[in-house]
């Protein structure tokens, strides 16, 4: 009985570190995999997503960087935030796009345990960090649809898009992901060299039109990827992020499957599976512990 548990609180031990042994990574990373939050914390977080205090949180636990879902406002601030409605996820309503930043600047993020964080633009995020040029951030880009001309709103997209990100100085650590290649198509006429991710769960058609037009990479979910499907991205030079993680089981088969980038909702137990894990002394910390 003693050794059975001497054995597996070995095991245990090991998979919580970076061992080649158990972990053949191959992609196009180095072969190393960028552990990135969803959203921050994630959606199991106490923290609302999209807010600084997950992003903060996410961060300060060693993440590699983020991902974030951000809209233009009607004077065109890349805001963060996830749904198009602001009465989804604020105390206050109407469609972003239509919507000054100045009248939104000041309203509440709706959350179960706080209840006075605020919707941040991404200047704002950008503004907090110390060496924002050295994370990733992935910009799951939530362009709206409707009675509009959505080319000439892509374009609107885009140009604020690469206005924010030159003006905070923001390089080849930035990735740009969406599920409409004619969105992608707006930022890469604008800027050729920039990291674009086709986001889709249809591994075929995701393939056919990476090549068709050029993108960077293929950011698919945990389900609907297999360790085979991500080699074949890999050996036509197409990264891939792999998204939709929660439990510990799935960072593990995440992992597994060898991509360059996971978005996690449980990024602790991701990063202290690469031995990146850092204790984080806020609040989130203090009741978790």
């Amino acid at each position: 009985m003693i050794r059975l548990f001497a054995i597996c609180f070995l095991l245990i031990t090991v998979s919580c570190s970076k061992d080649p042994a158990i972990f053949p990574l191959q992609n196009l990373n180095n072969n190393e995999i960028e552990c990135f939050g969803h959203a921050g914390m994630g959606t199991e977080s106490i923290y609302p997503i999209n807010t600084w205090e997950s992003f903060e949180s996410c961060l300060d636990r060693g993440a590699d960087g983020t991902e974030m879902d951000v809209q233009i406002t009607k004077d065109s601030v890349l805001v963060i935030l996830h749904g198009w409605d602001l009465s989804e996820n604020t105390s206050c309503s109407g469609l972003v796009k239509d919507v000054n930043w100045s009248d939104m600047s000041g309203c509440n993020r709706k959350g179960k345990f706080f209840k006075n964080l605020k919707i941040i633009s991404f200047d704002e995020f950008i503004s907090k960090i110390s060496n924002p040029q050295d994370i990733y951030i992935t910009l799951d880009c939530k362009a709206a649809y409707g009675n509009f001309d959505q080319g000439e709103y892509f374009k609107l997209f885009a140009r604020t898009i690469i206005k924010t990100l030159e003006r905070n100085h923001l390089g080849p650590k930035i990735f740009i992901e969406n599920l409409d290649p004619g969105f992608l198509l707006a930022i890469k006429d604008r800027k050729p060299d920039a990291n674009l991710f086709l986001l889709t769960n249809d591994f075929n058609y995701g393939m056919e039109t990476v090549q068709k037009w050029g993108f960077w990479g293929l950011s698919m979910s945990n389900a609907s990827v297999t360790a085979a499907q991500v080699k074949q991205a890999h050996d036509k030079n197409i990264h891939v992020t792999i998204w939709g993680v929660v439990s510990d089981k799935e960072n593990y088969s995440a992992v597994e499957k060898s991509p360059d980038f996971i978005q996690t909702d449980n990024i602790t137990y991701l990063l202290k599976i690469f031995g990146k894990y850092k204790k984080h002394k806020g609040y989130y910390y203090s009741l978790s512990k």
